[in-house]
């Protein structure tokens, strides 16, 4: 009987471990999800060196907030690889923060001057 429950508990295990790890749908390539927004209004928090969500999907039209919580200045400017492409720049001081709408369809890079780990994405749909 001991033998039966070495095998069989363990075997009980794996399974019920690969039944949710095959249940949550996702890669787990990241911690934070995606933010997704149907409706004209969606805010980035920029938090501990980091916008997160880092990627968002927005509707045409919509308002995209940026939402200092750090005490440091940042800055939110489009482009890619860390070059400018003038869409958008806005430098904000800790503890506010600022707004731009998205008019057009199209994926927008974007990233802090100040601090060179931060990068983001908007997508407009």
């Amino acid at each position: 009987m001991r033998r039966v429950l070495r095998i069989a508990i363990p075997t009980l295990i794996a399974g019920i471990t690969f039944v949710a790890c095959a249940s949550t749908g996702g890669s787990g390539a990241s911690n934070a999800p995606a933010a997704t927004a149907a409706a004209k209004q969606v805010t980035v928090t920029i938090k501990g060196f980091a916008f997160s969500p880092a990627t968002i999907t927005v509707t045409k039209g919509a308002k995209v907030t940026w939402s200092n919580q750090d005490s440091t200045t940042h800055t939110v400017t489009s482009g890619a690889n860390r070059s400018k492409d003038g869409t958008f720049d806005a430098q904000i001081s800790g503890g506010n923060e600022t707004q731009v709408t998205f008019d057009k369809t199209g994926t927008f890079a974007y990233f802090c001057q100040i601090h060179q780990g931060m990068i983001a994405t908007v997508i407009v749909n």
